[in-house]
């Protein structure tokens, strides 16, 4: 009689453990469903971009794919990677950077300045116009360079 309460007991619980796992396994599916429906949706809204800060002292740091939205600036992707400082002068309708992760523009030290990789050329060029006004596209690299003075 033992016997048969001990297998009928064994055999409950498999069916309990059975059931709650199906159940959590279908739980966690549809989350996953869920989730990749979801993730989907951000990648056409968001871009992926490269940004290298270069302190001009031999450190340099990457921050690869680098998550902004559509349409960010360069401006956005730095303040993303990065502790930045700004100054908005309106003579010159432009945003300066005062400071990048601590290191400041000075007029004795140096300052900071922008370049982007051209793909087609395999060579850093300058920027063109202020951070906030340059508009990233994806996988582009861009690099922030310390130039001292």
């Amino acid at each position: 009689m033992v016997e048969k309460r001990t297998v009928t007991l064994v055999t409950l619980a498999m069916l309990v453990w059975a059931a709650t796992s199906t159940s959590l396994l279908g739980y966690y599916y549809l989350r996953l469903q869920e989730y990749e429906g979801l993730s989907k949706e951000y990648e056409k809204v968001t871009m992926r971009v490269n940004v290298l800060i270069d302190y001009g002292n031999e450190t340099k740091v990457w921050h690869n794919n680098t998550i902004v939205s559509q349409g960010a600036t360069l401006l956005n992707a730095t303040k993303r990677v990065a502790s930045v400082q700004t100054t908005y002068h309106y003579e010159l309708q432009a945003v300066f950077i005062d400071t990048i992760n601590g290191v400041p523009t000075t007029k004795t030290e140096g300052y900071w300045w922008w370049k982007y990789w051209d793909e087609n050329s395999k060579v850093w060029k300058d920027g063109e116009m202020g951070a906030d006004l340059y508009i990233l596209k994806p996988d582009e690299t861009v690099m922030w360079l310390f130039i001292k003075m």
